[in-house]
Order: C-alpha cells, then structure tokens, then sequence
C-alpha cells in the first residue's frame, strides 16, 4: 500500500469538502462523463432502520490508470482534463478541468473509497484508493490487481454520510439532478444516467424546448459579450428558474430560483464564454450587485417575459377552440360590433386564466366547466369594469395584463375607467 499527500493548505481542503450536497454530487457524476462512461448510477443504500448508510456512484467508463492515479489525487488541479476540452474517443466535451469533485465526496460522507477498473493494453488491472474526512490532504492506494475480466469503469463509495446527504433524495433532489444534467443528456442521447432507481429521462421530462440568441451586450471593461438562452418547459410543475452555465450548457450557478411565469414549469439555461470567466474570478456568488451579471440577468428577463407572453397566447387559443368545439363557450353567434367584440376579448383573458390557475376549474367535469363560464360571460356583459377587478382582486394578474384589460373594458362599457379599480400588485409575472 502507498499513501498519497496532497500538496495543498489544508484550509482549502476543508473549503471544498463543505459543498452543498448536490453540488458534491453532481461532481462526482461529472466525473463519470468525462471518463466517458455511457451509463451512470447513483445508488443509496439504506441499513435496518432506514436510514441513509452508504451513497454509490457507478460508472462503465474507462476507470482511472493506477499510476495517473499518484499525479491526479496528489496535486489540486493537477486533473488530465486541462489538456483539452474533449474526451479522447467518443469527443464529448470536458466539464471538469481542476480535479476539485475527488474532494467535495467528503461533503457527503466522512469516508471514501475509490474503486478503479481500466485497461492498461490487452490487460485489465483493478485497484483501490481512499480517504478519510478527518485526515483530508492523504489518500492510501492499494496495490493494483492484474487480470481482472470485468467491465472498466469506476465505483465511488461514500460511507459514514453526513445527515444532510438525506436531501439528495425525494422529488426536489430528482428534480434538481434532472435541471442540472437536462442540456448535457440531450446533447449525447446515448448517455444514461439511473438514479435512485429511476433513468432520468429527460426528452419525456421537457414539454418543449426553445433556444434562442440574446442581443449583444458591452460590459463594464467595454467588452461586448453574446449569450444564447435554451428555455426548457417541464411537463411537472415545480421546476422554474434562471440558471447560468458556461458556453458548453454547464451550470455554474442558479441566479434566479423564484422567478415565476404563471402556469409555467420551465428552466432557462443562460449560456456564455463569459459566465465561465466570471465564474474562475469568484463574481457569480454577488448575483445581480456586479454590473455584468445584472445586464445579463436583466436580458434573460426580457426575453423570458417575451417567450412567455407568445406561450400563453398559444396556450389560451387552443383552450378557446376545445371550449367552442365542445359546445362550452358561452358566445353562439358572432360580435354585432366592437363593443361586443371587447367584451369578448375580457372574458377570453380570464375565463382562460380561470383555466390556467385554478385546478378545480380545469380538471372539473364539463358540466360545471359550462356553468361557470356562463356566469363569468353575464358579469363581464353586466359591467366589465366592476368585474375586471373583482377578478383581478381574486387572480393578481400581472400589470401589463391588467393595463389591457382596462383598456378592453374601456370600449366594452363605453366609459372611462379609473385606473385605482384594478389591483396592480403582483408576486408573480
């Protein structure tokens, strides 16, 4: 047995093993791409009393070469990735290049072990290689063990977890792991990635995905910078938010977690060489106080609010022709004048915002789905304005839905409508 000392503070170590944990995590699995592993599990097993005993991470790449093994565990940074940004056969691109997820293991566990399967040749050699939490800057390295039959690949486990390793399971733990590798599976569509039992699987995850350029922007040193934004709409409610990654699609940081659409699930990935920049110089973490990262943000915004406004009129047309097709819609024969066509136009914007919001509407039987609309369509006849904002006052639409609204309501009524009878505030866009 050899003992490997890394040659870095100590302090730093520590600094690295207090990851959040599935930041740890993601590592460890970005770790298993790179070696070009096609599929990835992520095993936790639980002891008698259900409690969480041990995390795996199961991959059938190419494993790690003993001997690389004394250059990439001794030095912080000293990882094989930093001379190139690809693999070397199936050339997918590099995520990791400053061997730092070996050490953040040990925010998950106090000891990890390390088993490697590779090919040296014709031959296949096997070894193993650990750690302890409470002596992080040493790894002990078995000696390796030649003419070994099995698939190449690498087993990492965790044993002794720490308590807050519990928050790697369940539905939000599934739903984080599925926004961080989303871009990255749909890119290589031949990689899987299986866990706590379940594949995630992305392609029926998305209900719709839309890439699209951000204008250019100049920043604070006069640089100009370009971003592309992949929008993906999940079929589960939950997911939304505002991630930035480098130019490659992988994520840095999540920079806007509570930024909500109405009836939208979706994450959108912000893509540029320049988040990456600012990511090696320490800047994401200031969020929206450094200049360059609020024009960004302040862009993703814009474009956000545009992509979802062009959604909902989608959304809300084809709800509009299922109500007429199934004799539901409330309206038989055409507008006599604008007058009416207005009032139309009012009950449209909330009888389909009616259907968006309130699951009891939605997912009601037709019958009562009739009643309701009637009602709706003789209040907004009765006054439309008097209703917009008893609406309104139950549903917080946006301002901008609000400003058409009175505008609508306006020429349905043919009087002038006082501005202070619509709520305008909104938690919500």
């Amino acid at each position: 047995m050899k003992v490997i000392t890394v040659e870095v503070r100590e302090d730093h170590l520590e600094n690295l093993a207090q990851t959040k944990p599935m930041a740890a995590l993601a590592e460890l699995i970005w770790n298993a791409l790179d070696a070009e592993a096609t599929e990835t599990r992520v095993e936790f097993v639980e002891n008698e009393l259900q409690g969480l005993e041990t995390i795996r991470i199961i991959d059938n790449g190419h494993g790690l070469h003993y001997d690389d093994a004394f250059l990439v565990f001794k030095n912080l940074g000293g990882s094989w990735k930093r001379g190139g940004n690809r693999t070397q056969e199936r050339r997918r691109v590099l995520h990791g290049k400053f061997g730092k997820g070996r050490f953040r293991a040990f925010s998950l566990g106090n000891n990890v072990r390390w088993h490697s399967v590779y090919r040296d040749g014709a031959e296949g050699y096997s070894f193993t290689l650990s750690g302890d939490a409470s002596s992080l800057g040493e790894f002990q390295v078995q000696d390796r063990k030649g003419k070994v039959e099995v698939p190449t690949g690498m087993t990492v486990e965790i044993t002794q977890v720490n308590e807050t390793a519990n928050l790697l399971r369940g539905v939000k733990a599934m739903e984080e792991v599925t926004n961080i590798f989303a871009l990255y599976l749909r890119q290589y569509p031949d990689t899987r990635i299986i866990y706590d039992g379940t594949p995630l699987d992305t392609a029926n995850a998305e209900s719709r995905f839309t890439s699209y350029p951000l204008a250019p922007m100049v920043m604070e040193n006069g640089e100009q910078v370009t971003c592309t934004m992949d929008v993906v709409e999940w079929n589960r409610s939950g997911k939304r938010g505002v991630v930035l990654c480098d130019e490659n699609g992988f994520m840095r940081i999540n920079a806007l977690p509570r930024l909500y659409f109405r009836g939208f699930s979706y994450t959108a990935y912000v893509k540029s060489e320049h988040i990456a920049i600012l990511d090696g110089e320490g800047l994401l973490d200031a969020g929206e106080l450094y200049p360059d990262l609020r024009q960004i943000l302040d862009a993703a915004r814009a474009k956000l609010r545009e992509h979802f406004a062009l959604r909902e009129a989608e959304e809300a047309q084809d709800l509009l022709e299922y109500w007429k097709e199934t004799g539901m819609y409330p309206y038989a024969e055409p507008a006599r004048n604008e007058q009416e066509a207005n009032e139309r136009r009012i009950f449209d914007i909330y009888a389909t915002h009616l259907d968006r919001i309130f699951t009891d509407f939605s997912g009601g039987p037709p019958r009562m789905k009739r009643l309701v609309l009637r009602m709706v369509q003789e209040l907004v006849h009765a006054d439309p304005v008097r209703v917009a904002a008893i609406l309104d006052e139950l549903l917080s639409f946006p301002e901008e839905i609000e400003e058409k609204i009175l505008k609508l309501a306006n020429g349905a009524s043919g009087r002038e409508a006082n501005p202070n009878e619509l709520a305008t505030e909104s938690d919500t866009i």
